[in-house]
């Protein structure tokens, strides 16, 4: 078993975006990704064949669809699979994203 402190598991880095993959770690086959952004930083066109969910960990993070949907702390957002999306952080945000069938 492990446990993790999911805020912990990734650290802000000025003016970017710092990412940590889980997958192997965990000895799971599909992504699960621990993202921090700086304020203003976005990661814009994703999309995937898989839902993902994404689950903020600390702070805000505002995903784009057609409409924009805000996600606090402590908050889970399914993203259907095949949805174009952006993700935007106001302030600085860390969120987990997960891809499941």
């Amino acid at each position: 078993m492990d446990l993790l402190t999911l805020a912990d598991t990734i650290q802000y880095r000025e003016h970017s975006i710092a990412s940590r993959s889980f997958g192997r770690k965990l000895g799971i086959a599909l992504p699960f990704v621990a993202y921090a952004l700086d304020a203003g930083e976005s990661i814009s066109h994703e999309q995937s064949t898989l839902t993902r969910l994404i689950q903020v960990v600390a702070g805000t993070l505002t995903v784009v669809t057609d409409v924009a949907t805000t996600v606090h702390t402590g908050q889970l957002l399914v993203v259907p699979a095949n949805t174009l999306h952006e993700l935007r952080a106001v302030e600085r945000c860390k969120f987990i994203q997960m891809e499941t069938k």
